[in-house]
């Protein structure tokens, strides 16, 4: 069962707002789900699913700075930097159950602030849901963060979850090109200086299309953790953001049972 605390500082939880945005505020929420996008994209990536949740799950989602409307802020290009500055306004939130899901970059911020929060909070998520990127212990040595413009680009756009009109804008990508190579520099250059597996159930999901995360590369998320570990390999590409969220859904309830907490009726969906 994920750890109390003492009451939380309300200045902490008035600056969670920047970063931690809930779309349905549930003030009696028998668990939190904190959702971590892939690069480039923003806390609008799971929003529609905040309707879709179990009855008393509320969804949390994360924005960053460098989108969205932190558009003015400078993008954290150091994964340790990045949970430095995001860690407390998690932290602010997890008084009752929570479960953390990365999409692609997101698993990996969503895995260092998973041991923060035990290490510095005594706090355990329920689970840790990854998709679309290959566990620690795989990571690529490829460079996309340091690819000339045209080609980081154009590999960008064969990943999916950025609207083409988007990528077809100078203008705009003028904006978001910083954005997007310091959030593919965490992804394939963020380290932990932790070494102990996680005492908390992951969960891997990706596609069998994807041409960048094969099975083995999922798998490999099964190193970072000393309890259940499972994988979905799904008839998919490389963009299963609907597909990681649906197993989510699926799972919560027994999460709930996990966590000592009753289930009440499911909410209508929208």
């Amino acid at each position: 069962m994920a750890a109390t605390s003492p009451a939380t500082d309300p200045r902490a939880l008035l600056s969670a707002k920047r970063w931690v945005v809930r779309p349905q505020r549930i003030p009696d929420a028998r668990i939190r789900v904190f959702c971590f996008p892939h690069a480039g994209a923003g806390a609008a990536a799971f929003t529609p699913w905040a309707g879709r949740l179990p009855a008393g799950a509320e969804l949390c989602a994360i924005r960053f700075p460098g989108r969205e409307n932190r558009i003015d802020e400078a993008p954290f290009d150091d994964l340790q930097l990045l949970v430095d500055a995001v860690e407390p306004a998690v932290a602010a939130l997890s008084d009752r159950p929570f479960v953390l899901l990365g999409h692609c970059s997101g698993s990996v911020i969503a895995l260092e602030l998973a041991h923060r929060l035990r290490d510095r909070h005594g706090k355990r998520p329920e689970a840790l849901v990854v998709s679309s990127i290959a566990g620690p212990v795989r990571r690529s040595s490829e460079s996309i963060h340091l690819l000339p413009r045209e080609k980081f680009f154009e590999r960008v756009a064969l990943y999916g979850g950025i609207d083409e009109s988007v990528l077809g804008d100078p203008e705009i990508m003028d904006v978001f090109e910083p954005t997007l190579r310091a959030d593919f520099r965490i992804a394939e250059e963020g380290t932990t200086e932790h070494t102990e597996r996680l005492d908390v159930p992951i969960v891997a999901v990706g596609g069998r299309h994807d041409p960048f995360v094969g099975f083995e590369d999922l798998s490999a998320w099964g190193e970072e953790t000393s309890t259940s570990f499972s994988v979905h390999h799904l008839d998919a590409g490389h963009f299963v953001l609907n597909e990681t969220m649906e197993r989510l859904v699926a799972a919560l309830p027994a999460h709930l049972r996990q966590a000592g907490v009753e289930e009440r009726p499911p909410r209508p969906a929208l």
